[in-house]
């Protein structure tokens, strides 16, 4: 690498930011699948757009049986200004599901939240239920730092062999973040990996001891670990981050205690 590329990683790792996110996970095993779509909102049309996804919400909040999207607001990133609405802990029959309201929720979408959209891009994605790791609760973590890596053709194994080893070693060095992996498997960008992480606050983003080479270090020997993050580091490119705030108001569908 590319030395360069070693601090790119250490970066993604520091800030990083299953996307279950927002919302601690189903006691009960699911397939772990999520739908996502970004969100653009017409020129002006951003309030209105917040203000009719409340009410939307609210109106599906009755329907058995419905998806339960989080909204989140783009902060920073090429994506600031735009939304992304994610329903998770799914299984894939989830998205085969009819209801006898479906016309009618339709149609009230149509009528009060579609005027204000400008576009929308939909990807379903699976999180990694063996990597990671993730607090019991999300209640105090309204920020998630998103980091997109790009798994060069060919190298699938290797990347994958060389996450799991930093995984564990992350995992047994107390490193002091919480992250997860999660992958598109419809839309987005084919080889694609996304690494998140929650944040309580912007002061929580601030580097923390330990430090990931320290870690890595530690667990392998200085020059072993530098000579590993540069060969695995060649598996893949880094791609765009952001960062995610979570909009509580346009989440609650009504019953919010």
């Amino acid at each position: 690498m590319h030395f360069k590329k070693i601090i790119i990683m250490v970066t993604a790792l520091a800030m990083l930011g299953s996307m279950s996110v927002a919302f601690a996970q189903d006691e009960e095993k699911n397939d772990d699948l999520a739908r996502v779509a970004i969100i653009t909102a017409k020129d002006g049309q951003g309030k209105a757009l917040e203000e009719a996804i409340v009410k939307y919400h609210h109106f599906m909040g009755t329907k058995e049986g419905a998806m339960r999207y989080h909204w989140f607001s783009f902060v920073t990133g090429p994506d600031t200004g735009k939304y992304l609405a994610r329903s998770g802990d799914h299984n894939y029959e989830d998205f085969d599901a009819k209801h006898d309201w479906d016309e009618e929720a339709s149609e009230k979408f149509a009528s009060m939240v579609q005027p204000h959209i400008k576009n929308a891009v939909v990807t379903i994605t699976k999180g990694d239920d063996e990597m990671g790791m993730w607090p019991d609760s999300l209640e105090d973590y309204p920020y998630y730092s998103v980091t997109h890596w790009h798994v060069h053709s060919g190298k699938g194994s290797a990347f994958n062999e060389g996450l799991k080893k930093i995984d564990g070693i992350l995992k047994e060095g107390g490193w002091p973040n919480y992250y997860t992996f999660i992958r598109p498997i419809s839309g987005g960008v084919g080889n694609t990996v996304m690494v998140v992480s929650p944040r309580k606050s912007f002061a929580d983003m601030a580097p923390k001891e330990p430090e990931f080479m320290e870690i890595m270090s530690k667990a392998m020997g200085e020059d072993e670990a530098k000579a590993f993050m540069a060969d695995w580091g060649s598996t893949f490119k880094s791609g765009k981050n952001g960062l995610l705030k979570h909009m509580p108001k346009q989440s609650d569908y009504g019953d919010a205690k």
